[in-house]
């Protein structure tokens, strides 16, 4: 293996707890940097995260994170309308090939198709979830 090879990196934008939950279960071999303005996501990382604080739509913070060295940028916002302004700046202003977008409203999809490279609709996720929790539940054995 070359020692000259950097790690991967990632770029997690979120204002919402699935940020801190990402970057938690992130590879520590990946080189992952959360950037939040929601101070309850900034304080549930891991002590070796490096965060950024400040609004994800804005290109300085966006440079300070290091977004325009990232491999991938995942983002996880409150509205679709923020998410969609992170993506266009990465894409536009920092030429980041591969960002995941996941979606709250899944009739969103086709704007976020054309500039996303992967979209990801929370609601579908969380409705299998909750689907294979009850499925779960539902499946207990018989005592007789």
């Amino acid at each position: 293996m070359d020692d000259d090879i950097d790690p991967p990196s990632v770029l997690v934008i979120s204002d919402r707890h699935v940020g801190s939950e990402v970057v938690t279960t992130l590879d520590r071999s990946t080189n992952v940097c959360l950037v939040t303005d929601h101070d309850g996501v900034a304080g549930q990382t891991p002590d070796d995260t490096r965060v950024v604080v400040g609004d994800g739509r804005e290109r300085a913070v966006l440079r300070d994170a290091g977004a325009q060295t990232t491999d991938v940028a995942l983002i996880s916002m409150q509205t679709d309308h923020g998410a969609f302004l992170v993506t266009q700046l990465l894409r536009t202003q920092f030429d980041v090939e591969t960002v995941v977008v996941v979606l709250n409203d899944p009739q969103h999809r086709p704007a976020f198709e054309s500039v996303a490279s992967e979209v990801v609709c929370s609601s579908q996720v969380l409705a299998t979830e909750l689907e294979r929790a009850v499925a779960t539940t539902l499946q207990t054995p018989e005592t007789a």
